[in-house]
């Protein structure tokens, strides 16, 4: 029986409280272009649908938590720039970002679930190009801190 991994986790510490880190990152379209995305586009509000646009690679995802300050929850098929419905629901992927009160600030921690339903034939490149994605992505919220 083949093994696949099914989630990507990162965590990171930022040097600000959960709410102002919320503000400054995740609450608004605008909040997330700070350090996410090159463009967002369409209704960044739960149950609606937006993309997230880097190059020429626009994704659709669908926003299924906003609990402030604390969550935030989309879904998305990771790594393909294609509608919701070019893949089955069930290969979707699950990205959550959680945000807790730390020493040092916020503890943020960002998991991507759902890997394991991807096909064989997708999963790796998808798996590799979000492992790196990721690390780039959280690398820029640092920056934004000036660490």
């Amino acid at each position: 029986m083949l093994h696949m991994q099914n989630e990507i986790r990162r965590e990171l510490i930022l040097p600000a409280d959960p709410q102002t880190v919320w503000n400054k990152a995740f609450a608004t379209a605008e909040a997330l272009l700070t350090w996410f995305p090159e463009d967002l586009t369409g209704t960044f509000e739960i149950g609606q649908t937006f993309q997230m646009i880097w190059d020429q690679h626009n994704c659709e995802c669908r926003l299924i938590e906003y609990n402030a300050p604390y969550s935030l929850a989309y879904q998305w098929h990771p790594g393909d720039s294609v509608p919701l419905n070019h893949h089955p629901e069930s290969e979707l992927t699950t990205v959550t970002f959680t945000l807790e009160p730390h020493l040092e600030g916020t503890k943020l921690t960002m998991v991507e679930t759902g890997f394991a339903n991807i096909p064989v034939s997708r999963h790796e490149r998808v798996l590799g190009e979000n492992e790196g994605g990721w690390t780039s992505e959280l690398n820029e919220l640092k920056t934004t801190y000036g660490n």
